[in-house]
């Protein structure tokens, strides 16, 4: 299987707003159950599965689910709500965007320029200046929307030139798709159950809110390493010193991975032949990772990233090649696990 837009796209279609992610965790929770039975998804709506004996060496492959959004703050007298974020999202980028709440479309409201006033055209409304227009009487809105709903962006999946897409929620569904590329690519083994260690996924909620997902799913996995995936920041021309979109996946190393197991990931990309970069950072990285590392008695973690341009904004954009190289990378490392 080589990653493509039509299996990505039905990934990004499915809503996981974080804190609310439970119809995504049924949908991937299906797809995992092609290769094991056990498949579970806990209180927080983590998605945990193991494959493989469970009493072999269990390296755990993790990638937070939960996608940015909104939450209804309140609704006034003229029928327009506000909202708070939930998670980083960008608000620069979100006037005028169409949105869904409870299944009702609407817009976040923009001013006409005609009518700002002087030098407010350049300043960026806090989210207590936002509002959405859903086109109803204040009376009908606070019949279908209540305080605490859940607000996401509505917008379009656009596959690009050069094997490249543009959508929100490429962090961090991209990487969740590069772990079941991966798993299919290992599919043989997996069936024939010829693999020298256990794989267990994580598909993590609540990263955006503070990896609380990861925290507990990492406990219940209990793993002996763990490889985490998430997005990076890759150049753009306003961001020079990044990563390179389409130039591979990124073993990122850091004072709180475990050296050799990145090593071990960059040996298995040379050895396959798989392109990839690296990068260097002497601090955490905001990542679920810090939190892995941490989790039990400590667990041996690496982080592997996947470079997205435009990052929190309903138009993140990454290259297929580069969910082909983590799945890659991925695969070598478990293939030849029994020689670590």
């Amino acid at each position: 299987m080589k990653a493509n837009v039509k299996d990505l796209t039905e990934i990004l279609q499915v809503e996981s707003e974080c804190g609310n992610e439970r119809s995504f965790a049924e949908f991937i929770a299906g797809k995992l159950r092609s290769y094991t039975d056990y498949v579970r998804i806990d209180r927080l709506h983590n998605v945990i599965a193991t494959i493989g004996d469970s009493s072999a060496k269990k390296i755990m492959l993790t990638a937070h689910q939960d996608e940015l959004s909104m939450i209804v703050s309140s609704v006034n007298d003229n029928g327009f709500l506000t909202v708070q974020r939930v998670g980083g999202i960008d608000r620069r980028t979100l006037l005028s965007q169409e949105i869904t709440v409870n299944g009702l479309n609407g817009i976040i409201c923009s001013t006409p320029p005609h009518l700002a006033k002087p030098g407010e055209g350049s300043k960026v409304p806090e989210y207590k200046d936002l509002y959405i227009d859903l086109g109803l009487p204040a009376e009908e809105v606070k019949k279908k929307v209540r305080l605490g709903d859940r607000v996401y962006l509505n917008t379009s999946v656009t596959p690009l030139l050069n094997n490249r897409i543009a959508s929100k929620a490429l962090d961090n569904k991209i990487c969740v798709y590069a772990i079941l590329v991966c798993l299919e690519k290992l599919a043989k083994l997996i069936k024939h159950n010829e693999l020298d260690c256990c794989i267990q996924v994580l598909f993590a909620s609540q990263e955006e809110v503070g990896s609380r997902g990861a925290a507990v799913g990492t406990f219940t996995a209990d793993p002996d390493e763990a490889i985490v995936l998430d997005v990076t920041f890759a150049k753009q021309p306003d961001v020079p010193e990044a990563a390179e979109l389409g130039e591979g996946a990124v073993v990122e190393y850091s004072a709180i991975f475990d050296r050799t197991l990145c090593k071990n990931l960059e040996k298995a990309a040379k050895e396959n032949k798989v392109k990839y970069q690296v990068n260097a950072e002497a601090i955490a990285l905001g990542t679920d990772a810090d939190t892995v590392s941490i989790l039990r008695c400590g667990i041996k973690t690496a982080l592997l990233s996947v470079p997205v341009r435009y990052m929190h904004t309903a138009v993140e954009t990454g290259d297929l090649g580069d969910v082909e190289s983590a799945a890659d990378i991925l695969c070598g490392y478990i293939r030849t696990y029994e020689k670590k």
